[in-house]
C-alpha cells in the first residue's frame, strides 16, 4: 500500500488484479488513521468486484454473449437457449462450423433412413433421366447450337457478298429520287409559265384565277401522260401479237 500526495490531493493505490484509485480532498495525510481508513476501503472494493462484473466493465461493445461469441468466431451458446437449438438442422450447422468444440455428436450429420428415402424420391422427380441420357441430350443440344452458329455465319457471308450490290441499288434509288424531284420542279415551273402566257399579262400566283388555271393545266398534263402510257401499252401488245403470228 502506498500513499502519494500531489497538488493538495492524496492518492492511495493497491497492487492487485485491477488497480483502484481514490482521491481524498485534503492538503496532506495528517495521521496514520486516515491511511488505514483508505486501505480498508480499497480492500472492501476488491472483495466486492467479481470477475463477471470486471468482464461486464470491459465489454464496451454492448453485445450480448451470443453475438460477441460469433464476432470472436466462438460457439454462440454453450447450452441450448432457444427452442430451435434442439433441432437437428441447427446442430448440424454448429458442427459444420465449429467442429468438435460444438459438443455435437458427428453422427447427426448423416441422414436418417427417412431422409434418404426423401432424397431418392426427389431425385426421381427432379432428375428422371440417367447420366447417359443427360449426356446424350447435352451433346445433341451442343450440336444444334453449332449448326445454328454455322447457318448464321453463312448468312452473314452471303450478305457481305451482296453488300456492294445493295449499296449500288441504294445509290441508284437516291439518284432516281433526285432526278424525279428535279423533273417535278421543272414541270411545275413550265406549267406556271404556260399559265402566265395564257393570261397574257403579269398576274399574281396567289390569285384564285391563277390557281384554278394551274390546277386545270396539271389535270390536262396528267391526262396526257396517261394517254401516252396507254398508247405505249397498246403498241407493245400489238407488237407481241404480230410476233406470235
Amino acid at each position: 500500500m502506498s500513499v502519494i500526495s500531489c497538488r493538495g490531493f492524496v492518492y492511495a493505490s493497491k497492487i492487485s488484479k485491477v488497480p483502484y484509485f481514490w482521491c481524498v480532498n485534503t492538503r496532506s495525510v495528517s495521521s496514520k488513521n486516515e491511511v488505514q481508513e483508505i486501505e480498508t476501503v480499497t480492500t472492501t472494493a476488491d472483495k466486492v468486484m467479481s470477475e463477471n462484473e470486471i468482464k461486464e466493465i470491459c465489454n464496451k461493445s454492448r453485445l450480448n454473449d451470443g453475438h460477441r461469441n460469433l464476432v470472436n468466431d466462438q460457439l454462440p451458446y454453450n447450452k441450448p437457449v432457444h427452442r430451435y437449438h434442439h433441432t437437428v438442422k441447427y446442430k448440424r450447422r454448429m458442427y459444420g462450423r465449429y467442429g468438435d468444440s460444438s459438443n455435437v455428436n458427428p453422427g447427426l450429420a448423416w441422414p436418417t433412413a427417412s431422409d434418404l428415402e426423401d432424397i431418392r424420391e426427389y431425385e426421381k422427380v427432379a432428375y428422371p433421366l440417367t447420366i447417359q441420357e443427360m449426356q446424350q441430350n447435352a451433346w445433341n443440344r451442343l450440336e444444334c447450337e453449332n449448326q445454328e452458329i454455322k447457318m448464321r455465319q453463312k448468312k452473314i457471308d452471303d450478305n457481305m457478298k451482296k453488300l456492294n450490290g445493295w449499296l449500288k441499288e441504294v445509290k441508284e434509288k437516291a439518284a432516281r429520287k433526285i432526278h424525279d424531284a428535279q423533273q417535278a420542279k421543272e414541270k411545275k415551273e413550265r406549267l406556271i409559265e404556260e399559265v402566265k402566257k395564257h393570261f397574257g399579262y403579269k398576274i399574281d400566283p396567289k390569285d384564285d384565277r391563277f390557281k384554278e388555271m394551274l390546277v386545270k393545266r396539271e389535270k390536262e398534263e396528267k391526262k396526257k401522260i396517261r394517254e401516252e402510257k396507254k398508247k405505249i401499252r397498246e403498241d407493245k401488245l400489238l407488237q407481241q401479237l404480230q410476233n406470235k403470228d
